[in-house]
């Protein structure tokens, strides 16, 4: 089913704020599998629980307790669990993703500072987490951004859950 034109023409006159927000969630260098950026990463769960807020999702951030790494007893980052509707007469479809990066240097080969968004000269945006996984994240953010805004009822129910993965 292809997009409506409406929302086809929301996204055109709003691509400048789904950029500052993709700019946003790069610039936090949520980089789970080093200890010293743990931090970082529940900052991203807790930025990304208030924007899915924002859009009408009901939220619960779940502490998933400890684990050790390298030696140290570290807090694991709050996962987030997400919810809209509850219509009997819809299906429930779950979405998934994760906010966490690998970590990321202008040494390892990168063009750009890895956690700063660019554009590069054919329009093209890269960044740390643009497309794996902040940047889909994102956009599942968008379309219910435009739901929420222009109320326009989802076809489906919706769970979600965004989490980090381990490394």
């Amino acid at each position: 089913m292809p997009a409506p034109s409406e929302f086809l023409s929301w996204v055109d006159a709003t691509k400048d704020a789904f950029i500052a927000r993709l700019s946003h969630a790069v610039s936090i260098p949520s980089i789970s599998g080093d200890p010293a950026y743990r931090p970082r990463v529940q900052e991203m769960s807790d930025w990304l629980n208030v924007e899915l807020k924002k859009v009408g999702v009901e939220t619960k951030q779940v502490d998933l307790g400890n684990h050790i790494m390298d030696g140290q007893t570290l807090p694991l980052p709050h996962a987030i669990l997400g919810k809209i509707g509850n219509d009997k007469n819809k299906k429930t479809v779950l979405i998934y993703g994760h906010f966490d990066v690998q970590p990321a240097a202008l040494s390892d080969g990168w063009a750009s500072e890895p956690f700063v968004l660019t554009m590069l000269p054919d329009g093209r945006l890269v960044g740390r987490g643009s497309s794996d996984d902040k940047g889909p994240v994102l956009g599942w953010l968008a379309v219910l951004q435009w739901h929420h805004e222009t109320q326009t009822p989802l076809p489906v129910n919706l769970s979600a859950l965004r989490g980090w993965r381990r490394t």
